[in-house]
């Protein structure tokens, strides 16, 4: 039986280094992120292929672990809708109701964001792709949102990814 290694993405590069909602907002690693990928590719299991999702991040990261890297689009992040590229100071000034709500439940939907039920869809099936090419033990390189929806599938509960 094959084995998977779901990885998440370096820290970023945010702009003026305030974070903010990125979903698929494309933007490169910062110097901390590339140190987290290489220390990544360091303890990561053997494995004979790797897969990406086509942000920018993703990329980086996963070229880090020296293997080529084939790029899947469905494993790109959820589109986080109107909160998508704004600064969470932003959002919260713009939308302080929503995001005082969503601190305490992630299950709100987010204005003119891709559903759960989709984006759960779409990375599984990425990942029954990647299971496919792959002739062994293989590395998905996603984000950290997407990956919570399909560990939560998986396991029947909320995971929050590290």
């Amino acid at each position: 039986m094959k084995k998977v290694y779901l990885i998440r993405h370096g820290l970023p590069d945010f702009p003026g280094g305030k974070g903010m909602c990125i979903g698929t907002t494309d933007i490169p690693m910062g110097e901390k992120g590339f140190r987290q990928a290489a220390e990544m590719a360091q303890k990561l299991p053997p494995v004979t292929a790797v897969f990406s999702s086509p942000l920018t991040r993703a990329v980086q990261t996963a070229q880090a672990i020296g293997l080529p890297v084939a790029i899947l689009d469905d494993l790109r992040e959820m589109y986080a809708g109107e909160w998508d590229g704004l600064a969470f100071e932003e959002i919260r000034q713009r939308y302080p109701e929503l995001y005082a709500a969503r601190f305490h439940d992630l299950t709100i939907p987010l204005p003119g964001a891709e559903g759960h039920a989709n984006g759960l869809a779409r990375f599984k099936g990425a990942m029954e792709e990647a299971a496919k090419q792959s002739p062994g033990d293989f590395a998905v390189v996603a984000h950290g949102g997407i990956i919570a929806q399909f560990l939560q599938d998986i396991s029947g509960g909320w995971t929050k990814p590290v």
